[in-house]
């Protein structure tokens, strides 16, 4: 580890240390939203850093399943404690919001910045249809109980239903897993890097990043009410766009700068691969969080925001018909995420 990589890393570790401060003096809400909105995006940045070099010498699939994994602690956390803290909706926006976020706001920019250096780029054909495929299956999952409150009005058997669907898609995210990592034809083909730091130093980075996500997305979400109160922002952007955005700061590093390098393969594997974990096992994390703190929480979103996970879904799909894209496709993922941005803002 350089000595300017230690200086950034004490950075992070006072913004977090500042945002606590505040939150525990009583410091406004909307000056600690917003420290703590800037100290969870240095610690996601923080946490990239360290999955990078704990990844790179297992090649890239275990590297962009490190990244996506560690990259949305920090939305999982905010999900589980909005519950806890009786914010449903932003709960449920926040996973809606972070699928969105990675597949057209961090693949956009992927995709725009790759294009843009090195031309039309390449990439497996069969493990992005394998992955748009599971983001369609997030899309009927989280769909179906919608559809069947509006439908039969019964409370009780949504609750259910949400059970179950939560259950079959975590079953379904470990098959995709092991389908993955022992199909040949889905294994990504790009050299590891050389890792800069110890494994000692990645895992305690690791472990000291993560103590602190936890602690700093707590001093968040205890700012979310006051802090829309006094800032005048809808309660859907936030749970939708902003949360989200914060925590998919790793991802915007991690993603932008592989397609840079033309390892789109890596970079979009992170951008899927962390829309995957969380339409798939976060909405299941959800629902056993209302479980275990009685809050019910059922997996019925509202419409427009289905039709923005559905729109991203779809988008996938079209990318990764024919094994290569273009700045021009990333532009088109960015203008979808502009318009849905805009839509919840005027909602």
């Amino acid at each position: 580890m350089s000595r300017r990589e230690l200086v950034q890393l004490g950075v992070v570790a006072a913004i977090a240390v500042l945002a606590v401060s505040l939150h525990a003096v009583g410091t406004r809400g909307e000056i600690v939203f917003i420290v703590a909105g800037v100290s969870l995006a240095a610690l996601a940045w923080a946490l990239s850093q360290a999955t990078d070099q704990a990844g790179d010498t297992a090649g890239p699939r275990v590297s962009a399943l490190l990244n996506a994994t560690f990259g949305n602690l920090p939305e999982v956390i905010i999900v589980v404690l909005a519950i806890n803290a009786g914010l449903n909706d932003i709960a449920r926006a926040s996973i809606i919001g972070s699928v969105i976020g990675n597949v057209l706001l961090v693949l956009g920019l992927s995709l725009i910045v790759g294009g843009w250096r090195n031309g039309v780029q390449t990439f497996n054909e069969r493990v992005a249809a394998t992955n748009s495929s599971m983001l369609v299956l997030g899309v009927a999952g989280l769909g179906l109980p919608t559809l069947f409150a509006a439908l039969e009005h019964d409370p009780p058997a949504a609750e259910l239903l949400s059970r179950w669907t939560g259950g079959g898609l975590v079953v379904c995210y470990v098959a995709y897993l092991y389908f993955s990592f022992s199909e040949p034809g889905l294994r990504l083909h790009d050299a590891p890097d050389h890792p800069r730091w110890t494994p000692a130093q990645a895992v305690v980075t690791l472990g000291l990043t993560a103590v602190g996500t936890g602690i700093v997305s707590e001093v968040l979400v205890d700012s979310i009410r006051p802090a829309v109160v006094s800032l005048g922002i809808p309660r859907p952007f936030v749970g939708l766009i902003v949360v989200p955005f914060i925590g998919n700061v790793a991802e915007h590093f991690a993603a932008v700068r592989l397609a840079y390098r033309n390892r789109l393969d890596f970079a979009m594997g992170i951008a899927f691969g962390s829309g995957i974990q969380i339409v798939l096992v976060a909405s299941a994390v959800a629902v056993l969080t209302g479980v275990v703190v009685g809050s019910n929480l059922t997996l019925v979103f509202d419409p427009l925001q289905l039709a923005a996970l559905a729109a991203a879904a779809l988008s996938a799909t079209l990318i990764a018909r024919n094994g290569e894209t273009n700045w021009l496709e990333g532009l088109q993922l960015l203008t979808i995420y502009l318009v849905v941005g805009v839509a919840v803002w005027l909602r």
